[in-house]
Order: C-alpha cells, then structure tokens, then sequence
C-alpha cells in the first residue's frame, strides 16, 4: 500500500501527539479547594488565632472571607480531620488522606482591602490515631506550610504549597517512618506522609488590630487540547478536563 506525503505527514503528526495533554495550567498536578468545599461547615470558623470570619458566597467560582481583629499572630482556617473527599485524592484510603498521586496544593487569593495581608496554605500530615503508624502516637503529626506571601490591595495572587518544598513544624520528634527534619526548614514530604493527610487549610495575619476581606477561589481546572486525524484533516478539539 503505498502512502501519500500528505497522508504520512499526518499520520506521523497522530503518532507523535497520541496521548499528549497540552494544559493551560502548568501546575495541574496540584490538588485545589473547590468552592463547596470553601462554603462547608468548617470553614466558617477560625481553627485558631484571634481573629473571626464571615463567609460571603461571591459572584463565580469564589467566596469572600471578611476576617476582623487580625494581628500579627497567624489565624488559621482548615477542614480538619477526617478531610473531605472532594479534593481528588485516592479513595477508598484510611482517613480519605492519600494525596500520594499530587506534587502539591493551590488556591487564588484576592485581596479587596486596603492594607496588605500575608497568607500562606497549610497541611497536617501523619495520622495520630489507630490507624498511624505507629498506632496512636501523637508524635505523628506534622504542620506543613508554603512561605508567606504579602498580597497587596486589590493584588491577586496563586499561592502554592509543593510537596517537594513544604516547611514544617512538630518535625523534631516524628517517628519513623515519617518525615525527618527541622522545625521550620523547607524540605520534602515523604511517601508516608503523603498519604496521610489529616487537614488542609490556610492561615493569615496583618500588622495592627484590622479587618481585611480576602476573595478565595479555586484553580480552574485545565483545558485538554486534543489532536486527532478524521479523513485526512488535523482537527483540534479543546474539551475541559473532567
């Protein structure tokens, strides 16, 4: 059977893109708190610090959190154990905490102030209960978080916490076979550990006793350039993953 130029041409150009994802997103390997997720139950409280919250449902794909009395102390807002099972981690897992198949996490900050405001995303890792390794241990957990990131008045800014790069706190006394390190010195989240996430969250301060409203979203997900041959034409189709 004999091929023409142009026909090889396009069955070489098939060949060489089957398979390939082209992303607009260059981190789509990280994991992203969707919007029902920042409207649930937890929240719409401070986890800790001594600032409050007030969540507003915002136009698209977002929702504004109005905190009052920030300081210069962190104030943490998270899904706490066991955490929710809208993220894409692997399930069925034990505590729904394998992001094992994730380099990291991500998520849009608008601010619609009038003062900076410093954030930084935030994970627990290691399991502390009948399932830890070892078993009820509270010397498990670590704190996990990315370096804090001063967003301006109306700056908007995607902040990420990579797996491969994350600082921890309560490292000093993990037991194996998690994590090893130092308090506050960047490093990566072993396997174990990745498997084993027990919340996901975020934390914010501000200079002075002040309010700040902070519009949240979660990274759209990528669009998918597919490639494909139909009777002797290159057609592209761009679809949205998922």
């Amino acid at each position: 059977m004999r091929v023409s130029n142009t026909s090889f041409l396009l069955l070489t150009c098939l060949a060489a893109f089957c398979g390939l994802v082209w992303s607009n997103d260059t981190n789509a390997s990280n994991f992203t708190i969707p919007e029902s997720q920042l409207l649930s139950s937890e929240f719409n409280s401070i986890a800790w610090g001594p600032a409050t919250v007030v969540r507003t449902d915002a136009p698209g794909n977002a929702v504004d959190f109005a905190f009052t009395g920030l300081t210069t102390s962190s104030t943490g807002v998270k899904d706490n154990y066991p955490v929710a099972t809208v993220y894409g981690q692997q399930i069925p897992s034990h505590g729904n905490g394998d992001f094992s198949g994730f380099s990291g996490y991500e998520l849009n900050f608008e601010n619609l102030d009038t003062q900076a405001v410093n954030v930084s995303l935030l994970i627990n890792t290691g399991f502390t209960g009948t399932s830890g390794i070892p078993s009820n241990n509270p010397a498990n957990d670590t704190f996990w978080q990315s370096q804090w990131t001063a967003i301006l008045p109306g700056q908007i800014y995607c902040l990420q916490l990579s797996f491969d790069n994350a600082i921890p706190y309560n490292i000093a006394d993990n037991p194996s076979p998690h994590t090893q390190g130092s308090d506050g010195v960047a490093t990566s989240i072993n396997s174990v550990d990745r498997t084993e996430v027990s919340a996901i969250g975020f934390q914010i301060y501000a200079s002075g006793n002040s309010a700040a409203t902070i519009r949240i979203s979660p990274i759209p997900e990528p669009a998918t350039i597919v490639l494909f041959v139909l009777g002797g034409i290159m057609i592209r189709r761009i679809k949205r993953n998922r």
